[in-house]
């Protein structure tokens, strides 16, 4: 590790508002940070910024920067991500990245209030859908900030919940556990199955829309109808599931009707109400990816996320070696592994798959015939791991030769494996 990094921070970063916390050692959660206003914070962050376009200067957008003359407001930053690379607010064309990473340098700027001689170990940041615009914009500006890939993970909110309700008291999801999010757009509801058959328990969640079974037009500012409407998908979604801890999150819950809805809702189980799921869920996430983890008994998997571990066996230090690639629960999208060998009288490297949820261990023989004959222990291959999608593994080898005794080919060979 190096010195002075040590944080460990969750942002929950979504078209309407983002915020931040940061994992604090001591207490063993995540703490919220917020920006100043006064002697209070505001930790319900817009995820938008007032730019005075003569100045150039970045506001937070608040009550009492609203007030001021000159600036442009630029919000709903995510959407703008997905549109185009450059935008038009008012007379004036902004380029979607420099707005994007102005508010990102700002949102982490706040952490130097609290730890002025402290930088980022492992950042988390969680996005409603973990699409690629979104994500290879978000990589490409925090890498120019100095913040590279072996530092940041990029998760949806799916992978967020799990890692934030299995964080919690092991009493809260002895049983499955279901999050229903209600926003302007919508109702969903999440549920994390849990599969104790043995060690590590295999963690899931499906997600499912339920939107459609509420008529907004109908329900409209009538918080008897919002009520009737919600308990009514709930109470479908719930039937026949065993579910006994539920979360729920969003601004759609901040009306007076949720709180009767609720206790209604908590017949036989406990219910826990709050905005900040995501964020924590993400400042969790980065407590395990950075190798400080509480969650060794449990493997998180999804629809996004790898079944598989995938190694291979190499001789190392004098002794039999398992050279780990890819880890089950991994997102698909996110792996991109290598490691350099030198075959020793080999002729083919063996890949090996042990897939968690069948368990089932596979050897894949990669043959090395076609690469350059050369005396033994002079060639190393660099092997390369991705994904094509969640089951297709792609496999590469690149002949580097071996330094000045044996000149590179760069031949590259690619073998898709069906997991």
């Amino acid at each position: 590790m190096e010195a002075g990094r040590s944080l460990l921070v969750g942002i929950d970063l979504c078209d309407d508002m983002a915020q931040i916390s940061y994992y604090d050692k001591k207490i063993y959660e995540p703490v919220p940070v917020g920006i100043p206003v006064g002697d209070k914070y505001i930790y319900e962050i817009p995820s938008a910024l007032l730019v005075n376009p003569n100045t150039n200067e970045w506001l937070w957008k608040t009550k009492e920067n609203m007030q001021l003359g000159g600036y442009t407001l630029i919000s709903n930053l995510l959407s703008k991500i997905k549109k185009s690379e450059k935008f038009q607010e008012g007379s004036y064309i902004f380029k979607t990245k420099d707005v994007v990473k102005k508010f990102m340098v700002k949102l982490l700027s706040l952490l130097n209030e609290h730890f002025p001689n402290e930088t980022i170990l492992k950042l988390v940041i969680t996005i409603p859908e973990r699409e690629n615009v979104i994500v290879d914009l978000l990589k490409n500006i925090l890498a120019e900030l100095g913040i590279r890939n072996d530092r940041l993970v990029i998760l949806g909110h799916k992978q967020s919940y799990m890692y934030y309700a299995i964080s919690q008291p092991k009493e809260l999801w002895s049983n499955n556990v279901g999050l229903f999010e209600l926003t302007q757009k919508g109702l969903w509801y999440s549920q994390i199955d849990i599969n104790r058959k043995r060690e590590p328990y295999i963690i899931g969640v499906t997600k499912k829309n339920l939107t459609q079974d509420l008529d907004w037009d109908k329900i409209g500012q009538e918080e008897e109808m919002l009520s009737y409407a919600f308990l009514n998908a709930a109470q479908t979604a719930l039937h026949k599931q065993y579910v006994t801890t539920i979360y729920v999150t969003g601004k759609g819950f901040e009306g007076e009707w949720s709180n009767e809805a609720l206790k209604e809702l908590c017949m036989g189980r406990r219910i826990f109400r709050g905005q900040n799921l995501f964020t924590h869920g993400a400042c969790y996430a980065a407590r395990e990816l950075s190798g400080m983890g509480k969650l060794d008994h449990c493997l998180f998997l999804d629809d996004e996320m790898v079944a598989s571990n995938i190694y291979i066996r190499t001789y190392k230090d004098a002794t039999d070696h398992e050279e780990l690639l890819v880890k089950a629960g991994t997102p698909w999208k996110e792996v991109d592994g290598s490691v350099d060998v030198i075959p020793d009288q080999e002729d083919e490297i063996q890949i090996v798959v042990q897939d968690v949820l069948k368990h089932e261990t596979k050897a894949h023989m990669l043959s090395l015939s076609g690469f350059s004959k050369r005396e033994n222990k002079t060639t190393r291959f660099t092997i390369r791991i991705r994904f094509a999608n969640r089951t297709n593994c792609i496999v590469t080898l690149k002949d580097n030769g071996f330094g000045e005794i044996c000149a590179a080919s760069n031949r590259v060979w690619e073998r898709h494996i069906q997991l």
